[in-house]
């Protein structure tokens, strides 16, 4: 096989990664797919004697890519005081990031607008990819003790007020029991009981026949969408993940992927489809 078929080879195996990656930061399907074209480009002509890690590069110009379009977004390229060279404040353990992933994947699609650019990439980079500050601070062109200050900042703004109800944890499980089971007999009248209206469905590419948009909104295309999977429906059961309940959907070869729900009043307002090796390393399942 010849370099070129070779390089054409690694993208292909990292494409869904990238698109992932630029999905969770930029929260657009089709910037996201712009942005990893635009990697392809780069990749394809990049000299590429001296880089060690080829799947960290494609991430590193991938990254980079997506914080250019956020700050022409913004139309404030500059962003000088998000890029702090003090100590990291509020240094979070293992467990308390852990605890963060449920309030992330809900905040996804709102919260995470607020943010400054690179308070997206950080929190997005780190908490849901689980790439080190170093290589985070890499991709910033800052310091790792920076990297770890603007992911502090950004948890902070992600985080559920302290005054704020909490999720119900038995309402969630019997929702999430009462979905799969839905799902697995193709009951669409059950399903439109349990599914919001508004309902919105995020996945990582991992989890999509190519193509699949990374965000469907509604319950009639989720609903369509759950009566296409409902083979993968059969081998899932209902799971605690990070403490919540969920579902997890398992394959020969172990967890090929989990669904993180968000409940509110009876409901599910919001599922993410955790597939991307990386960020299912991350996940603490149980049965």
């Amino acid at each position: 096989m010849d370099s070129s078929a070779d390089r054409t080879a690694v993208f292909h195996r990292e494409r869904p990664h990238l698109l992932a990656v630029a999905f969770r930061v930029l929260g657009s399907d089709a910037d996201a797919q712009d942005v990893v074209q635009e990697a392809w480009i780069r990749y394809a002509r990049a000299d590429l004697g001296d880089v060690r890690n080829v799947p960290a590069w494609l991430t590193t110009v991938v990254t980079r890519l997506c914080l250019d379009v956020l700050r022409r977004a913004r139309e404030d390229p500059q962003e000088p005081a998000d890029l702090p060279l003090g100590p990291a404040e509020g240094a979070e353990g293992p467990e308390e990031v852990a605890l963060l992933a449920g309030e992330l994947t809900e905040a996804f699609t709102v919260v995470l607008g607020e943010l400054t650019p690179p308070q997206r990439v950080a929190l997005v980079l780190h908490d849901v990819f689980g790439v080190p500050f170093a290589e985070v601070a890499h991709v910033l062109g800052t310091t790792t003790d920076a990297a770890k200050k603007l992911a502090s900042r950004a948890r902070g703004r992600v985080r559920r007020p302290a005054d704020a109800p909490g999720p119900d944890t038995d309402e969630a499980r019997r929702v999430a029991e009462a979905f799969l089971r839905a799902a697995q007999e193709g009951d669409v009248e059950s399903l439109l009981l349990l599914l919001d209206p508004d309902v919105t469905r995020t996945a990582d590419p991992q989890a999509l026949p190519p193509g699949a948009a990374q965000r469907v909104t509604g319950a009639p295309a989720v609903i369509r969408e759950t009566r296409a999977l409902r083979d993968r429906a059969r081998r899932a059961r209902t799971a605690t993940i990070d403490g919540r309940p969920g579902i997890a959907v398992r394959s020969e070869e172990g967890l090929w992927a989990a669904l993180v729900l968000r409940v509110e009043a009876g409901r599910v307002v919001h599922y993410d489809v955790v597939a991307d090796p990386r960020r299912l390393a991350l996940l603490h399942v149980e049965p």
